[in-house]
């Protein structure tokens, strides 16, 4: 039998996170498993690239950077 494609998980979120989660969906129009699937894979991506020493930088477009700096 092949593995499955997709796992199923079921999460109990604060109010605030999932309220986060449902903006986020909504901004993006996707769904809730959508966004929290980019939300999963952009924390990994930057969780890999702060553990080789790079540095989250937000440009504000007027040309100020500023560091963004995680509780981790």
């Amino acid at each position: 039998m092949a593995a499955p494609t997709k796992v199923r998980l079921n999460a109990d979120l604060s109010p605030d996170v999932a309220s986060a989660l449902k903006d986020l969906a909504r901004t993006q129009n996707i769904s809730l498993a959508q966004a929290l699937s980019r939300a999963i894979s952009t924390e990994s991506a930057l969780a890999k690239r702060r553990a080789q020493g790079a540095k989250v930088v937000i440009d504000d477009g007027n040309g100020r950077l500023s560091e963004l700096v995680f509780d981790r």
